[in-house]
């Protein structure tokens, strides 16, 4: 068991590898597993927060299932100060963040050296198999440069993945890929493409997603708990599940913001 509060970042500086929906499901699942989850949105566009926005106009910001934080990564100081602030305080479980798809930012460096755990999603395609090793080479030299002092255990996601795509000759570079990039980290099952991936919210139907991402993030929960049971009993109902999300729009009755 990794001791808490847990650092879990999400990075590529691959765009468009599914990133950020990965950090907001993971975020999800974890809360229906009774973790207390803060998630800090470091990536330029804001894509989370602006998600969260959009959900509180939808359903009211009285029933937040967890915090949602804008955080800028260019400067270093102000990065190593609020990773020590995340490490420290005892009200939360699991910390989040979604990285900017870059390595151009001054606070990336202590980002990555003060997290606990870097999860890499990424897709089997001829651009970004190659875009991906070079972030893993770089994470492996930045991890040799600190000199022990970078403890993050990395998960590499294939992400996205259609199993309807790809030629023979594809096929073994992805294979190939997939040994490579397992030197540096863990490579988890695939995560196949869903529409409902696309349709995650960070206050309504948290479940939707759940038995798609389960058998990858059931190994990440492992890692940090020593246990795939709850960490304690979750206090959702209402929109925050599925169940009565697909009522109320069979019935045509919206959700009281109140």
């Amino acid at each position: 068991m990794i001791q808490t509060p847990v650092i879990v970042t999400f990075a590529n500086q691959k765009g468009g590898v599914g990133k950020t929906t990965l950090c907001v499901t993971f975020a999800n699942y974890l809360v229906m597993q009774g973790v207390r989850v803060v998630i800090l949105d470091c990536d330029f566009q804001h894509s989370i927060v602006n998600c969260r926005k959009a959900d509180i106009r939808k359903y009211g910001e009285e029933h937040t299932p967890y915090d949602v934080i804008p955080f800028k990564t260019d400067s270093r100081d102000k990065m190593t100060e609020m990773m020590e602030k995340m490490h420290n305080d005892p009200s939360i479980d699991v910390i989040l963040m979604d990285a900017p798809g870059s390595l151009q930012a001054e606070g990336l460096v202590p980002m990555f050296v003060n997290t606990d755990i870097i999860v890499v999603p990424f897709h089997y395609d001829l651009v970004t198999v190659p875009s991906t090793a070079a972030f893993l080479m770089f994470i492996d030299r930045l991890r040799k440069a600190v000199e022990g002092r970078m403890k993050a255990k990395l998960y590499i996601i294939p992400n996205q993945h259609d199993g309807r795509v790809g030629k023979r000759s594809e096929l073994i570079v992805w294979e190939n890929a997939r040994e490579t990039f397992a030197r540096y980290g863990t490579v988890t099952s695939r995560l196949p493409k869903r529409a409902d991936m696309e349709r995650f919210s960070t206050m309504a139907a948290l479940d939707r997603q759940i038995e798609i991402v389960r058998p990858v993030f059931e190994q990440l929960y492992l890692n940090i708990f020593d246990t795939t049971d709850p960490l304690r009993p979750h206090n959702l109902s209402g929109f925050h599940l599925l169940e009565n999300v697909l009522k109320a729009e069979k019935s045509g009755q919206p959700f009281n913001k109140e």
